[in-house]
């Protein structure tokens, strides 16, 4: 009897644990601004539920001015055998303090485009942007709106204001809007390892690619060594991890690649590491690059030029953009996926591509990832004109990987 009651109540914690977080994610609610999204968290939807014969809609037209407004929006709850009435309190005051909190991250001014190139190259470039401003009350009818729906989201009312001088206003290679962009982070990378990294992007920034043009990612970068800005830092190399000048550059080689796949470029060379790194998570997205044995090429297929705009961002997040002109062609992804994972830390990966193009020509891609084992790599070597050992931590493995390769990787 008292095992039976144990088991009873023990279950009746469960449902009540699972009950209480699902009303907790219920509570939450998305606001979207083109690109941006916000969660309003869930304190904010003070909810209590009521039985009653009304239903009330109210809708504070000045909320700052009556901290207790509220809208309450009627529900239909259901038990087993019959269905209640029910209202849900919504708190606009704080619904409008939540808006209020996010406008900063919405709200600028106009700015007009630039783009000056010197001996082909950009070497200043802003695409412009209109100006923003959050309708604070339409915005606030619509989340009242969207409330009751299964989405849990709502689209907020943005003024925009237009700038004077548009990007296709700066110059006459259709140089005109975003196509795609790529993103990494390499947070808990090493001094060295952030400063080539710095270095690379700088010498990527600005490249300017015709219609039909390949890139080569290492042409751009030059040579690798000190007299050209970088430092040594630990690269993948057949004898082991090692110090080389260089190292960290291929975060800026795997973060164009991913640039250019999401453009939907034709990859016409492209392998992955030797064994997988956590800075280039997930993996099946990195580039391995080393100039003279292994580099990362693409070709611009668009219909005009291209430039591709890296920029380093807060929180030791790397962006590389692509500006052009878009055609009709649609790009599908397979999320990368990884298989085969061993106890020494190999492992397998595959992301899949379909490219749609203009005139309906279909191309399927699957870019294949093969990672042995890091122990195979790692080494502790010193670092090259100096006589101090390196701590062995860059690249970083993760606890899983797999390739086969004999050329070196930075």
């Amino acid at each position: 009897m008292l095992k039976r009651i144990l088991k009873y109540n023990l279950s009746l914690l469960v449902l009540t644990i699972v009950f209480f977080a699902f009303s907790g994610r219920a509570q939450a609610f998305t606001l979207i601004a083109d690109d941006q999204e916000f969660n309003i968290p869930s304190s904010t939807l003070k909810v209590w539920q009521k039985p009653t014969s009304t239903s009330l809609r109210f809708v504070s037209l000045e909320p700052e001015k009556n901290a207790d407004a509220f809208v309450l929006t009627e529900l239909g709850l259901r038990s087993k055998t019959k269905t209640k009435s029910a209202f849900q309190n919504y708190n606009v005051a704080a619904i409008y303090t939540s808006l209020k909190d996010i406008s900063s991250e919405i709200n600028g001014d106009p700015e007009d485009a630039v783009f000056k190139t010197e001996n082909g190259i950009a070497t200043e470039f802003n695409p412009g942007r209109n100006g923003r401003d959050l309708d604070t009350k339409s915005s606030i009818d619509q989340i009242i709106s969207d409330l009751d729906s299964e989405e849990k989201q709502s689209t907020l009312v943005i003024n925009e204001t237009e700038s004077n001088v548009k990007l296709s206003d700066t110059n006459e290679m259709g140089i005109n809007e975003l196509i795609a962009f790529g993103e990494s982070n390499y947070s808990g990378s090493p001094a060295n390892r952030i400063f080539n990294i710095k270095v690379g992007v700088s010498k990527e920034k600005g490249t300017l690619l015709a219609q039909g043009e390949t890139f080569s990612f290492n042409k751009y970068l030059g040579p690798v060594d000190g007299e050209h800005g970088f430092l040594p830092e630990l690269v993948i190399k057949k004898e082991g991890t090692v110090p080389e000048f260089g190292g960290g550059l291929c975060q800026v080689s795997s973060t164009m690649f991913r640039a250019a796949m999401k453009a939907g470029f034709p990859i016409t060379e492209r392998r992955n590491h030797s064994y997988a790194v956590q800075y280039y998570a997930p993996q099946g997205t990195d580039a391995t690059i080393y100039p003279g044995s292994q580099d990362l090429k693409f070709i611009n297929d668009s219909p005009a030029h291209i430039l591709i705009w890296p920029v380093l961002e807060k929180g030791n997040h790397l962006r590389f953009y692509i500006y052009g002109t878009k055609d009709e062609r649609k790009i599908e992804f397979e999320n990368p996926y990884t298989y085969d994972k061993q106890p020494d830390g190999s492992m397998k990966a595959t992301w899949g591509r379909t490219v749609t193009m203009s005139d309906g020509t279909i191309k399927k891609e699957v870019f294949k990832s093969v990672y042995q084992s890091p122990a195979l790599f790692h080494k502790t070597l010193e670092l090259p004109g100096e006589g101090t050992p390196v701590e062995n931590t860059d690249p970083v493995p993760t606890q899983a990987s797999s390739g086969t390769s004999n050329t070196s990787e930075q």
